[in-house]
């Protein structure tokens, strides 16, 4: 069930996976593109292990409100967007979770604030811009020329069908700010590093990817759980999205970390 709550003074669309025994709390971060509704399956199996689990559509994303605001969709604004979520329902040192973009997201929100955070778990992400990804150079470049329904028609409709998801793929893209979309396509292409910062807070990571995570580079990921001196596990049989391709199991991966 979606709640809308109230944020730097408008309304996100936030759901919350309740268990029924608490053993401690998550937020967790979509990705570029995504919505609160990528980590369903995963949210309601955490649930299960006494994860209270919150997951929010991005400002601008999905349900999420549009702003006006010249800074609303920066990495800085979306990471207060956590951290006032997490105060918002009376987290005490919640787990973090960004996935992909969400990532990049979720080391700002540790810098932010890092005793807030109990730890951080970077899923498929990498620790800043992220390299040799022209389809985000050629959406900057389209993108401002079209609308959100042409944009899908036109470069989207046809890829989406093969997905199960095609109805909620279509209905959260043209749902979205375009503003939002160009805003972090242009973070991803040029974000820089936050990682030795977030290291040198001393958080507990995890660094977690399938094994045919087309986005970040491998190495580059290993690399970045070497710097955060984090645990590292490979998903075998997934792709970028784990949390889609073997929900079950991530959410095992997942839960067995924060459980220790």
């Amino acid at each position: 069930m979606t709640d809308f709550v109230t944020i730097q003074g408008e309304p996100l669309a936030v759901q919350l996976f309740e268990p029924a025994r608490h053993r401690a709390d998550v937020v967790m971060i979509h990705g570029y593109t995504g919505s609160k509704e990528d980590f369903t399956e995963v949210g309601a199996y955490l649930s299960l292990r006494g994860y209270r689990v919150l997951t929010f559509d991005n400002r601008g994303q999905h349900e999420s409100a549009h702003s006006a605001r010249a800074d609303a969709y920066t990495v800085h604004s979306l990471a207060r967007d956590a951290i006032a979520l997490a105060e918002h329902y009376g987290m005490e040192q919640p787990h973090l979770l960004g996935h992909s973009f969400g990532g990049l997201v979720a080391l700002r929100a540790v810098v932010s604030a890092p005793d807030l955070w109990q730890s951080l778990t970077m899923f498929c992400s990498g620790p800043g811009r992220i390299p040799d990804k022209p389809e985000l150079e050629e959406t900057l470049r389209v993108l401002p020329t079209l609308t959100m329904e042409a944009a899908w028609f036109t470069y989207r409709d046809r890829d989406s069908q093969q997905y199960s998801t095609y109805e909620l793929l279509k209905k959260r893209w043209l749902a979205s700010d375009r503003r939002s979309v160009l805003t972090h396509a242009e973070h991803l292409l040029g974000e820089p590093s936050l990682v030795p910062d977030v290291a040198a807070t001393g958080i507990r990571a995890h660094v977690v990817y399938g094994a045919n995570d087309d986005a970040w580079p491998l190495e580059m990921q290993d690399r970045m759980a070497a710097d955060l001196r984090a645990m590292t596990t490979v998903i075998a049989g997934a792709g970028h999205c784990p949390n889609e391709d073997v929900p079950e199991y991530t959410a095992q991966v997942l839960a067995d970390f924060w459980d220790r």
